[in-house]
């Protein structure tokens, strides 16, 4: 893993070797695994050398760390640490994956973050995941747990993985699909940039993040051309030129004449500009929480959903599963919606258009009756 970039004052140092002090005259050295910081003196040249041998005998040498640990020291809390600090800028996760997987890190260490890891055992991790989450989050914990135990294997600090043997549960779907009657009313009530949002989501089959991300610069030779974001790894799937048709030509033309001068295709001049408008490459680009949250408040004045509890009701994510069921009605096989929603596998393009409507399985029943006028030889 490339290390990480160090400031001025510690630029030559030696790593896990740091200046302090009001002069920043004096060095100290911060133990990889306990986060400890030791004195060092003022001598550079020996705080250098004693730094390097450090690095060698503990910085990923954890066998070597376990001799002159405190062994209560190697905990959960710790292995997690050097998960977040070691492994996890290596995976490249986008912004929001990234912050998911630093939530769930931060929820396992607040709760089981000074357990040690020889007490990791399976039975331990299941009565953990078992009372802690359900549905979808105990499967998301559990899948970080995995991950958190194969690095403590790589590093030396676990032999087993506890986390990877604890039952797998399938997780519900807790939200309800969209009908296009909803879809309708919904729109209604939507204003105009809610509106070209809803269309583009439901024409395009894009996600949320990548609706907000599509500029008018992204239109060459009638083809809209899209990054998908969600993809941490781009394969083939990930880029994706859509020939622009009737409808969605008439989505982006009504876009452009909105009045507002924006290179975003979805966009809106919002009520107030504030600070974080600086932070956008243009104060009228359209954060994918913000759209998600103004979709939910029209969704919930409809009333159409009031009987459900929050957590049950359609997002603007469901937009993409009515459309592609929208365009299976319409004659268009699987593999072409699948490429059109960028999924490498056809199971994932299944989910999506399940549970729209009752799938009746097609079935022969053409056994033939003459054996009955046969005699018995």
């Amino acid at each position: 893993m490339p290390p990480r970039k160090r400031s001025r004052k510690n630029l030559g140092l030696e790593p896990n070797l740091y200046t302090y002090g009001p002069k920043n005259d004096y060095f100290r050295y911060k133990h990889p695994l306990t986060g400890k910081y030791h004195p060092m003196g003022k001598n550079r040249a020996k705080a250098q050398a004693a730094a390097r041998q450090l690095n060698i005998r503990l910085d990923g040498q954890c066998m070597l760390v376990a001799h002159v640990m405190d062994s209560d020291a190697a905990n959960v809390e710790l292995l997690i640490d050097r998960f977040k600090k070691e492994y996890l800028p290596t995976r490249n996760l986008k912004p929001r994956s990234l912050l998911n997987s630093e939530y769930r890190l931060n929820r396992i260490a607040r709760d089981i973050g000074k357990l040690p890891l020889k007490e990791l055992t399976v039975p331990t991790v299941a009565d953990y995941l078992d009372n802690s989450f359900s549905g979808d989050s105990y499967c998301q914990h559990r899948s970080i747990l995995i991950q958190v135990c194969r690095f403590g294997i790589t590093k030396g600090l676990l032999t087993i993985n506890p986390a990877e043997v604890t039952m797998n549960k399938k997780a519900e779907k807790i939200r309800q699909r969209m009908t296009i009657e909803q879809y309708h009313a919904i729109y209604q009530l939507a204003d105009p940039w809610l509106k070209n949002a809803m269309d583009i989501g439901l024409i395009t089959l894009q996600r949320a993040g990548d609706v907000v991300k599509m500029k008018f610069e992204d239109i060459k030779n009638n083809r809209l051309f899209v990054i998908q974001q969600k993809t941490e790894k781009h394969g083939e799937s990930a880029y994706l030129a859509i020939n622009i048709g009737e409808e969605l030509g008439a989505v982006i033309k009504r876009a452009r004449e909105s009045g507002i001068r924006s290179p975003y295709i979805v966009h809106r001049n919002p009520d107030r500009r504030s600070s974080s408008h600086r932070r956008n490459d243009h104060w009228t680009a359209i954060k994918r929480d913000y759209l998600s949250r103004a979709f939910s408040e029209v969704r919930d004045k409809t009333n159409l959903f009031k009987e459900l509890k929050a957590r049950e009701r359609p997002t603007f994510h469901e937009i993409r599963s009515l459309g592609g069921y929208l365009y299976e009605q319409a004659g268009y096989d699987k593999d072409a919606i699948r490429r059109l929603m960028g999924h490498t596998s056809e199971k994932m393009t299944e989910h999506y258009l399940q549970g729209h409507e009752t799938r009746w399985t097609l079935a022969e029943a053409g056994l033939n009756f003459e054996w009955k006028s046969k005699e018995p030889q």
